[in-house]
């Protein structure tokens, strides 16, 4: 789905903090919600609620991550450019879960560079009849990357997805990513920017172009909460959207 790019996003804002939370405990959690109604290239409205849980395991170099979305469609039908037919008006269930695993060739707590590998599989569990996928596997492979200037951090990452060729849809391999950064307002604040850019797995439908703007508080040695708003630029996007997601190391 659409929040897929969103994920990236945070992925990529993630990296260049990861190793704090790795000194907190090797395992995480992560919910929350996003919230993103556009036309999606057709006449009508639809209204997407996203409801994400997220597990991450870091174990030296290495970090394995499961996500599973959880979305409602509200809409009155049509097709959302490179993802299925939204069967009717409102729909809900869950998405298509994704598996990653990222070896990070730098980084560490005294470094201000860092670089993660990330493999990805999307697997087609979602129900096709109610609009949450296509029932095919997709896979990604992408790099990620951070450098430190004393209280900005610069972000960026690169990948290029396989998509499955379900019956009746034609799709081509995407080229995306994001550039960024994140400013560190005090100990416990940083604000940040990510623009993501992605080549339309079809060619009918437009390239996608949209803009993150973000927040996030560290609560504690523990837990971190995160709300951010976001500018969609092509009929592939959402027009606009808002959520937010809180983390907890173990």
């Amino acid at each position: 789905m659409k929040s897929s790019v969103l994920m990236t996003l945070v992925g990529t804002a993630m990296l260049a903090t990861s190793t704090a939370w790795a000194g907190d405990g090797q395992f995480s959690l992560s919910s929350g919600f996003g919230l993103s109604p556009g036309k999606y290239a057709t006449p009508n409205t639809t209204d997407i609620l996203s409801i994400p849980v997220i597990g991450k395991y870091e174990t030296g170099p290495w970090e394995f991550k499961l996500t599973v979305p959880d979305f409602s469609l509200s809409g009155t039908g049509g097709t959302m450019p490179g993802v299925a037919h939204i069967a009717g008006s409102t729909q809900s269930g869950l998405s298509n879960t994704v598996a990653a695993a990222t070896y990070n060739i730098y980084s560490g707590s005294a470094s201000t560079f860092g670089i993660g590998l990330t493999g990805k599989v999307k697997l087609g569990l979602a129900d096709k009849i109610q609009g949450f996928g296509t029932s095919q596997n997709d896979y990604a492979a992408q790099a990620d990357a951070y450098q430190s200037f004393d209280k900005f951090t610069a972000l960026g990452s690169l990948g290029y997805k396989f998509l499955g060729n379900p019956a009746g849809i034609s799709t081509d391999t995407i080229l995306y990513g994001s550039l960024g950064g994140i400013y560190q307002l005090n100990e416990q604040m940083s604000g940040g920017l990510d623009l993501s850019l992605a080549q339309s797995p079809s060619a009918t439908t437009a390239d996608q172009r949209q803009l993150t703007a973000y927040v996030s508080h560290m609560i504690n040695k523990n837990m971190k909460a995160r709300g951010y708003v976001l500018k969609g630029f092509t009929s592939s996007n959402p027009d606009t959207g808002l959520g937010a997601q809180v983390y907890y190391g173990f």
